[in-house]
């Protein structure tokens, strides 16, 4: 179960007890497509401007039917959130919990809310669940995305790019987390 207890050293723009996370239901469907499309907006910034955006639309549509497809079908086991502050959804995360891990699927903020140590918070609670469970907390991101220097901020190592058949195999880079005390370092 995804939880927020975690309380990182300095919290100044948010209090912990005042995110929540609740179960994604279908009547968040458009909600969680203009999250996607706000995350993915670094992906099109060189496009503006250059093509029509409907284009830039068509685009965002056909990636987020894709992902929940693969997320959908790939990770039986997640849990889909929209993330709440002060009961005001400002987000998506998204967990697969398995027995040997956490899977970070997703996790992407509003524009108007990031930078207030939102993500932070949520994946130092996912750390620290993953921790007292003996486990990692494994992620793939894309080279060019700005969340890869917060998670190695957060002590993620990269892993370097997966060649198997995985969603994301061959663009993403593989990262993991774990509590050096508790959890075991990979041994293949």
């Amino acid at each position: 179960m995804i939880q927020t207890d975690a309380r990182p050293a300095n919290s100044a723009d948010v209090n912990p007890l005042d995110l929540h996370l609740r179960p994604a239901a279908a009547k968040d469907e458009a909600f969680l497509k203009s999250v996607h499309d706000a995350g993915r907006a670094w992906e099109f910034v060189a496009l503006k401007g250059q093509v029509d955006d409907a284009v830039i639309e068509s685009i965002y549509k056909q990636q987020y039917s894709a992902q929940h497809d693969v997320y959908f079908n790939a990770f039986t086991l997640a849990q889909y959130a929209v993330i709440e502050w002060c009961g005001q959804p400002i987000g998506r995360l998204y967990a697969d919990f398995r027995d040997h891990e956490i899977r970070l699927l997703d996790i992407n903020i509003l524009p108007p809310y990031r930078g207030k140590k939102i993500g932070e918070i949520l994946i130092r609670s996912l750390c620290s669940q993953a921790a007292a469970q003996r486990m990692p907390v494994t992620l793939q991101v894309h080279p060019m995305n700005p969340a890869r220097q917060l998670y190695k901020r957060l002590g993620f190592r990269e892993l370097g790019v997966r060649a198997d058949n995985s969603p994301g195999a061959g663009t993403f880079i593989e990262m993991d987390w774990r509590d050096l005390m508790t959890t075991p370092a990979r041994t293949a």
